[in-house]
């Protein structure tokens, strides 16, 4: 049985060249990777219009008809070349929705995706620092922004995210309506592993998807790699959603720390969180701006990583209780997803910690001891209640 795969999300958040260094890995797989963007070219180019990457946003706002007639047909000619293929799984990557000066530029419509017929959707985010330093790096786009790194504000670069996981809900609602199911949409973080978005692709069914919870702040480096090392063992048998993969919390983290120290701090320093060593100085205001929608987008991805998931392990390798680890539990219960809490300590945790840490399906018990819980999860998927 065919697949259709939709891999979306905002611009610039990497979405291509992570799909394109994982597909390097997947050499034995039935796939085909569909780059919207090259039909997009093609069709434009018969019609006698040349469409770049960098003329392709001004094209498609100033000539919206013509762009939405192009468009259309290029996911026509992917469907025809989906309903000819003999492989299993179909990729087809595509920006969302984005909003360039007064206007914007739509992926794909409802009727596009009537068309593809879509069984899952991916939305692929990278955090905000990362996007910010991608459009740095990129000559095209950093002309876009007046060749100057103030004009790229957080801001900006958290609502392009959210038109382009509002675009996606709101069209695949439309799709339900129509008798169109979907089996789930996923925010995925550009930080997993290759191997993790080729198991989140193609064996699901043998690996399905678990949430790892933990508490994510105020740690020291051994907490963390004992969090890693839990993530890359239960890796081995299921495929982990790890909400560290999208981890903006450390912008928020930074100017909580900077304004306490100094009430009249104007501009924030901040380390980007995967070298330690680039600085990005921010203006304050746009940090204060951007961090109110980034702390409810942080929780609206972990709820949404909660919700696709068959079961979520929680690691709670520390004595204070985490709210957000808390939530994620009641979040999980909710939705019907077995839920196992390692918590080696002899202090009683919480008592809804207890409850919630309890709901594993046949064994109503915490674990001190994590390599057992795995083992517990291996055996028990087959009966966990969550389709």
């Amino acid at each position: 049985m065919k697949e259709v795969i939709l891999v979306t999300g905002p611009p610039l958040n990497g979405r291509d060249e992570y799909i394109t260094e994982a597909l390097k890995l997947a050499e034995e797989e039935s796939y085909v990777y569909y780059h919207v963007f090259d039909y997009i070219r093609e069709v434009g180019k018969e019609l006698g219009v040349k469409i770049t990457r960098k003329n392709v946003l001004d094209f498609a706002i100033s000539h919206q008809d013509l762009m939405n007639e192009i468009r259309d047909e290029a996911f026509n000619r992917i469907r025809k070349e989906i309903d000819k293929s003999d492989r299993k799984f179909h990729l087809v990557s595509t920006p969302s929705l984005f909003r360039w000066g007064s206007g914007s530029v739509i992926g794909f419509t409802t009727s596009n995706l009537k068309l593809l017929r879509p069984n899952r959707v991916i939305i692929v985010l990278d955090d905000v620092l990362s996007v910010r330093r991608r459009i740095i790096n990129d000559s095209e786009w950093f002309e876009r922004f007046g060749q100057n790194p103030e004009n790229i504000k957080l801001t900006t670069l958290v609502m392009w995210r959210e038109d382009a996981i509002n675009h996606v809900k709101t069209l695949i609602h439309e799709l339900k309506k129509e008798g169109i199911e979907v089996r789930y949409i996923l925010q995925f973080g550009i930080r997993h592993p290759y191997e993790v978005f080729l198991d989140l692709i193609f064996h699901e069914v043998e690996k399905p998807l678990v949430y790892l919870s933990y508490p994510m702040t105020g740690h020291e480096e051994e907490y963390y790699q004992r969090v890693r090392g839990f993530y890359t063992k239960l890796s081995k048998h299921f495929t982990v959603l790890d909400p560290g993969a999208l981890d903006d919390w450390w912008v928020v983290a930074e100017y909580d720390a900077q304004v306490n120290k100094n009430p009249e701090i104007t501009r924030i320093r901040i380390k980007h969180l995967l070298d330690g060593e680039h600085v990005e100085e921010l203006e304050r205001e746009d940090i204060e701006q951007a961090t109110d929608i980034l702390r409810r987008q942080l929780v609206e991805r972990d709820f949404n990583l909660v919700d696709v998931s068959k079961a979520i392990a929680v690691y709670h390798y520390a004595e204070g209780v985490s709210a957000g680890v808390i939530s994620e539990m009641a979040e999980a219960y909710r939705t019907l997803a077995a839920i196992y809490l390692y918590y080696p300590f002899d202090r009683r945790p919480s008592p809804f910690m207890e409850f919630y840490g309890m709901q594993n399906p046949s064994r109503r018990t915490m674990f001190k001891d994590e390599d057992e819980m795995i083992k517990v999860m291996v055996e028990e998927k087959e009966y966990w209640a969550k389709v």
